[in-house]
């Protein structure tokens, strides 16, 4: 192996650690973001929550974007893992590959799940908030927010079903079939 590759090779250690780092980052900031949202309905800052209970609508959204960023830094790791890990020219010790081979066998689903449940979970908050806060509404009114908390569920589950998907893809990743087209 020459230097070039042992340096991509290093490279992509460090990319790896800089993205773990990454998505407990974006973690960190969901969590801060969604405290302040609903901290502001307990702190008098001269404004009556009904007046900008609107803004509720918007935290599905945000979290939906967090969600996002979380789970493209998770897939980074997992292909670098993935590479390192199963690939013969990456020439990684053999304890390395073993520990590779150990985390695809014994991968958490855990922590993306939580990710999805928190998001559902903050979204039947705003709901709920919205609800007790909004006049009587209408029949249009209480259509587009069902709208609004149909797509929002659908939103956050179809986007954690489609990283459970490609997870899945990158765990059976074989590098034996490159090349080959299918």
């Amino acid at each position: 192996m020459d230097e070039s590759d042992r340096e991509f090779l290093r490279a992509l250690h460090e990319e790896k650690i800089r993205t773990q780092n990454e998505r407990a980052d974006y973690v960190t900031r969901k969590l801060a973001f969604i405290t302040v949202i609903f901290g502001i309905s307990s702190v008098n800052l001269g404004i009556e929550i009904a007046d900008i209970y609107w803004l509720l609508y918007f935290i599905p959204l945000v979290a939906i974007c967090y969600d996002l960023y979380i789970m493209s830094a998770d897939s980074r790791i997992k292909r670098v893992g993935a590479f390192l890990g199963r690939h013969p020219v990456s020439s990684v010790r053999e304890a390395e590959r073993m520990w590779e081979k150990f985390c695809t066998s014994y991968s958490d689903s855990l922590a993306p799940s939580a990710n999805m449940f928190f998001s559902v979970i903050v979204t039947v908050a705003a709901a709920i908030f919205i609800r007790f806060q909004q006049p009587q509404p209408n029949g249009i009114d209480r259509l587009l927010f069902a709208s609004w908390l149909v797509i929002s569920f659908a939103a956050i589950v179809g986007l954690w079903r489609r990283h459970r998907i490609f997870v899945k893809d990158i765990t059976n990743y074989d590098p034996s079939f490159e090349g080959i087209v299918q």
